[in-house]
């Protein structure tokens, strides 16, 4: 993978930088918004084509349950005259002559049909056929002849077992004998008393055609209507006239009746869920204009977008990459220059960005390189070379004096003659001494276990034990399931060594230290407490910001030190706090990932 990596970034580096930016605006500008503003147009119209159909689809049905509801409640009037017992007894008299009719007629009938058709201008008439023979045909009621049986509603009507049936058909126009005109009518056979069945007797109410033209044209600018049968024959078209001599109550194209059909864009409603409608159909076809319309807006809208959304940034982006672009050429020609010893400054504007202050950099950089070449800087490096040859040589010198075998045997000459005369305490302390020096030289690895750590801790403080003898206590609280945890050496240490040097040095009292160590449910903490001087909160400051300065001279090396080499061993996870009330206590805490502390473990196993 790093090969390939290498691989890769050699590649990218040996690009120039102006098709560096050519291909980030290409790959990373234009590329993207133009796919955005793509899909955005897309999507945008496919919404705006599902809201439309929607819009029409709900026109449709709006006018489709107008229509429905116009039939149920004829159907409504055929049932409530159906019910009837006087009226229908009326009819099923036989009379004597034509008079008694007439009185009849002019008593009873001649006002019982009439309501309806006065109240409902949806109706243009309402009347009754019958077989009765002593009826006089005229006004709402006839008596059946040949002629009517041979009609096309009277044929629906018998052939069906339905009492009611909504029938389309042909008739002449009675306003001019040379038209036919398309009827709609409901036909209800009057059959409710079994006694009065004497006489075959039929209702049939005819719809007014121009009623329901209104009703389309409502809805015309959102659709044109076709009102198809159940013959499958456009009984009603809001562009053309139901009145004609010919063409009329023609079958309808295949095409019209597929459901919702993408290709034509039709839409169909069923007209309600009665048997008497069954089959009955209201077509809607769009306007193609308006939905043209609506395409157009949002084409222009997307060209608005897509000319917006890419002009701008490209101006923008083509406005910074050619600010870099020029002021880094500039900075790389004057570097060729100086492999030529030519030493020139940049004379433009630099800018206060990063470049800028590379351009300045470089500037100050030849100015001090110039400066030096025209004085001494020949004469005063190989003088620095000398002086650095003879500091290296005496400290050569000096670390080749020190022999630590020596210091052992001196160290091990005293501890005989403090045995020798019984001064045991010096006998602990310079023994703890010896073990603290041998350890140190001992220690190659840079991590130790816990328990090691605190052995070498114990022996340290028995020397602080002694320095301080009854005002110095320490307590230390470790948690036996970490003792085999490995850490940095001279972690826990360091801190215990700069608790008694600056903390507990000043205290006239009670000197006491506290070493815990444990485990919570991520991470181990460790922390090392004393009831020292403290430390205030602008020092304590001060001491936060020199953790993260490079250089090792200067205050808080030991604390540095320890901060660095947690940072270094566990990837900048470690935390390192410290916590302190002037005059009262301090305290450090450090908390390491036990995940870190256990990978690092499994590491060491497998080498």
């Amino acid at each position: 993978m790093n090969r390939k990596w290498k691989l890769f970034s050699h590649i990218v580096n040996d690009i120039p930088l102006k098709y560096k930016f050519l291909f980030i605006y290409l790959l990373c500008v234009l590329l993207p918004i133009m796919s955005i503003n793509i899909l955005f147009y897309m999507q945008n119209s496919r919404d705006t084509q599902s809201r439309e159909r929607e819009n029409l689809q709900i026109s449709l049905d709006r006018a489709a349950y107008e229509l429905t509801q116009i039939v149920n409640e004829s159907v409504a009037i055929g049932n409530t005259v159906a019910a009837d017992r006087t009226f229908n007894g009326k009819l099923e008299a036989s009379y004597s002559d034509l008079s008694t009719y007439y009185e009849t007629y002019d008593s009873y009938l001649r006002d019982k049909l009439r309501p309806y058709t006065d109240q409902y201008p949806y109706i243009s008439w309402l009347g009754v056929f019958t077989t009765n023979p002593t009826i006089g045909s005229g006004g709402s009621y006839f008596v059946l002849k040949d002629s009517d049986k041979q009609s096309e509603w009277y044929r629906k009507l018998t052939d069906t077992k339905e009492k009611v049936v909504v029938a389309s058909y042909l008739d002449m126009n009675p306003m001019n004998p040379q038209q036919q005109r398309v009827y709609v009518s409901i036909i209800r056979k009057l059959e409710n008393f079994p006694d009065l069945m004497t006489y075959t007797k039929y209702l049939r109410v005819d719809l007014q055609l121009d009623k329901l033209q209104e009703l389309f044209n409502k809805e015309q600018n959102y659709l044109q209507f076709k009102l198809v049968d159940a013959n499958n024959r456009v009984v009603l078209d809001s562009n053309l006239s139901y009145i004609a001599e010919d063409n009329l109550l023609l079958p309808i194209a295949k095409d019209y009746l597929a459901s919702n059909n993408k290709a034509n864009g039709n839409f169909i409603s069923s007209l309600g869920t009665a048997s008497y409608l069954s089959g009955w159909k209201l077509i809607g076809i769009p306007e193609q204009a308006r939905f043209q319309q609506k395409q157009n807006a949002v084409i222009k809208f997307g060209i608005l977008l897509t000319l917006c959304s890419t002009v701008i940034p490209t101006v923008l982006v083509f406005t910074i990459l050619q600010s870099y672009n020029l002021r880094v050429r500039r900075l790389s020609k004057h570097m060729q220059w100086v492999k030529n010893e030519r030493f020139e400054p940049i004379n433009m504007y630099e800018g206060k960005d990063e470049i800028g202050g590379l351009l300045r950099s470089f500037n100050l950089m030849t100015v001090k390189i110039r400066n030096l070449i025209n004085d001494v800087y020949k004469l005063e490096i190989q003088k620095k070379d000398l002086e650095l040859e003879r500091v290296r040589a005496e400290l050569n010198v000096l670390q080749s004096q020190v022999d630590p075998h020596f210091l052992f045997n001196t160290l091990n000459a005293i501890l005989v003659v403090c045995k020798k005369h019984r001064y045991e305490h010096v006998t602990d302390i310079i023994r703890s001494l010896s073990q603290i020096l041998r350890r140190l030289l001992s220690w190659k690895d840079d991590l130790v276990t816990i328990d090691e750590e605190i052995s070498f801790i114990k022996m340290y403080l028995q020397i602080e034990k002694f320095r301080f003898q009854d005002r110095f206590t320490y307590e230390i609280d470790i948690d036996p399931r970490i003792l085999s945890c490995r850490i940095p050496k001279m972690s826990i240490q360091t801190l215990v060594e700069n608790a008694c040097k600056h903390g507990l040095q000043s205290v006239k009292g009670d000197r006491r230290i506290h070493i815990s160590a444990g485990l919570d449910d991520r991470y181990l903490i460790i922390k090392v407490k004393d009831n020292g001087i403290g430390i205030d909160t602008a020092k304590l400051n001060s001491i936060l910001q020199n953790l993260h300065v490079e250089e090792e001279a200067g205050k808080s090396i030991g604390l540095r030190n320890v901060y660095k080499r947690l940072n270094l061993f566990y990837k900048d996870r470690s935390l390192f706090l410290i916590e302190s009330k002037a005059y009262e206590q301090t305290s450090v805490t450090i908390q390491i990932p036990i995940q870190l502390i256990l990978s690092q473990e499994e590491a060491a196993e497998h080498v």
